[in-house]
């Protein structure tokens, strides 16, 4: 794209919940905390301007804004008040989880109002904002700039109907959808589609696995923690789980009675280890019963050369290539038997086809490439307005 848009003044905000990228110790599993920081990395290689609005413990390369807070995680005056998801305890979960969800608003609130401030005095060329929630749309609604707004979150009935207005009302907001799935899902929402991507390196290739199965992400009924179990007991094989869980019937009741002999919880690992479980295992499971909008952990485990086994759902149709890099099954039966013949999966193909579509560069290439032409049309229609 010539001229006035080869070099990008570009405002980033995501969450001042955690760090960006998130500290080791953090114990909560958030893609788009690690998005973020990608595609901020990878626009600053790009030589565009990057402006990222993070908390003061965040690590870029971009200028930061945080006006002097840290992350919530890491703030001990307000410890007190937060908890992160895997320290409420059962007693009081849901008054717990209720009340935190308001502590991170009132923090957030503050950064927010900083973003607002710099965004206003015409500082950008374009926003770029890793939506949670609805968190940042009253903010990004009176920009004077265009505001592209990627959606990692799950779309229910209720936030479609709210996004849609906030559309309808604010011209200048662009919704990104992180797969086809997902902008089918509510088409008259998205203007684009960018899969996620990965920083390709930090996932080694290994073409010899050790003989066990793994399963990684939340704990819970949706993501099908407890059909991965099955699975593994049908086959007899060894099942190795990561992710985090929270103290509710789903995990007390379903999972935790389960894990002994060849099932193993390893807990909630920091996000750069994770790789040296994927390499090492010869199938990953993933036996989701909701319409997933991407499924980061698919290309991780795929990255290194592990192939996966998925049921039908959300995105999967686009991540997996069926037969060639994984299986996608229809139900327990079909997983099983998918199971069984993993070996004739080539883990170098699992490898290469990550390489081709799922990458960090890949992933901003398309943001930058919808950057250009938003900017464009807005020029080529203040051109229009001029002349009449």
């Amino acid at each position: 794209m010539p001229g006035k848009f080869n070099r990008l003044k570009i405002a980033i905000f995501c969450a001042n919940e955690f760090a960006i990228p998130p500290s080791s110790g953090m114990k909560d599993i958030y893609a788009p905390l690690w998005m973020t920081h990608y595609i901020t990395e990878e626009l600053i290689k790009r030589k565009h301007r990057v402006t990222l609005f993070a908390s003061s413990d965040s690590k870029t390369r971009a200028e930061l804004i945080s006006d002097n807070f840290t992350s919530l995680a890491e703030n001990k005056k307000l410890s007190k008040f937060y908890k992160q998801v895997t320290e409420i305890k059962k007693r009081y979960f849901f008054q717990e989880m209720a009340e935190r969800k308001e502590v991170i608003n009132y923090y957030e609130s503050f950064l927010l109002s900083k973003f607002c401030q710099m965004t206003l005095s015409h500082e950008f060329d374009i926003v770029l904002i890793d939506l949670i929630g609805l968190r940042a749309l009253p903010f990004a609604a009176i920009c004077p700039v265009p505001v592209v707004c990627i959606l990692n979150d799950p779309l229910h009935t209720y936030n479609k109907f709210f996004l849609q207005e906030y559309k309808k009302r604010y011209r200048h907001l662009h919704y990104i959808a992180i797969s086809q799935s997902q902008a089918k899902s509510a088409p008259a929402l998205f203007s684009d589609v960018v899969y996620n991507g990965i920083k390709i390196e930090n996932f080694p290739f290994n073409r010899k696995p050790k003989d066990y199965l793994l399963f990684s992400g939340r704990i819970c009924a949706e993501k099908g923690t407890d059909e991965a179990i099955q699975a593994a007991k049908k086959t007899g094989r060894k099942l190795m789980i990561m992710g985090r869980h929270t103290e509710d019937f789903y995990w007390r009741e379903k999972i935790k009675p389960q894990l002994k002999g060849e099932i193993k919880y390893q807990g909630l690992l920091p996000h750069l280890q994770t790789a040296q479980f994927y390499k090492n295992a010869k199938a990953f499971l993933f036996p989701i019963k909701w319409p997933e909008p991407f499924g980061l952990t698919m290309i991780e485990a795929m990255a290194c050369g592990t192939p996966v086994i998925a049921f039908d759902k959300g995105s999967v149709r686009e991540i997996i290539k069926d037969g060639e890099t994984g299986f996608i099954v229809k139900n327990m039966r079909e997983m099983v038997q998918a199971i069984k013949k993993i070996d004739q999966i080539d883990r170098e193909k699992c490898r290469k086809w990550v390489e081709e579509k799922f990458t960090v560069e890949k992933m901003v290439q398309g943001y930058e490439k919808i950057f250009y032409r938003i900017l464009a049309r807005q020029k080529s229609s203040k051109s229009t307005s001029e002349n009449f």
